[in-house]
């Protein structure tokens, strides 16, 4: 087992990563990092956790500058922990935060080439979440569980977003100019439901 390996493994000891096939699980993020276009330098990964996929992306991936962002400042305090032991400290900010305030945040609105989400939320929630953060024509690759946690066109189109395509467990959907009124501040994803157009 290797540095990543033993991080991650001390990560679901501790219950930041869920019980399961650890090998599994490492399996499927670096399905994020392989989705992930040549040309991405800036990575947000949402909801980072136990640094699932975010860790993984920046092993597979030395090419990438990654956020690991997470509400629980004991998730930040073992990812911070983690990159240190990686020494990749040059490459990744770990950012306490929760998403409805990052993505207002001028500083961090649609300043990433790419997101990342595995298992934060639901798929109407995720978008309205995270979108905001990405550039136009930048990319969300998100876990979905099956066909019905299927993201609505007209839903996604609310947020200037389109699917570019599925795969195995993923969706990758491709950012346009979210509008300013998305992330709202509470959690409570209207965007498929008929709220703000």
């Amino acid at each position: 087992m290797g540095p990543l390996e033993l991080l991650l493994a001390e990560s679901q000891r501790i219950g930041l990563i869920g019980p399961g096939d650890l090998e599994t699980a490492i399996g499927q993020a670096r399905a994020f990092a392989e989705a992930l276009p040549t040309d991405v330098r800036r990575l947000v990964d949402v909801g980072s956790g136990g640094g699932l996929p975010g860790l993984v992306v920046l092993a597979d991936r030395p090419d990438i500058d990654v956020t690991l962002v997470d509400r629980k400042e004991r998730s930040c305090d073992v990812l911070r922990r983690a990159v240190r032991a990686l020494g990749a400290m040059d490459r990744v900010r770990v950012i306490h935060a929760d998403l409805e305030t990052l993505g207002q945040d001028p500083a961090w609105r649609g300043t990433f080439d790419a997101a990342t989400a595995r298992g934060v939320a639901s798929p109407a929630e995720v978008a309205e979440l995270v979108l905001p953060l990405v550039r136009p024509g930048g990319i969300l690759v998100v876990s979905v569980a099956g066909a019905g946690e299927a993201w609505p066109d007209d839903g996604l189109a609310r947020l200037g977003a389109t699917v570019r395509r599925r795969e195995a467990g993923l969706m990758v959907v491709e950012a346009g100019d979210c509008p300013s009124v998305f992330p709202r501040r509470r959690r409570v994803p209207a965007v498929f439901d008929g709220g703000p157009q």
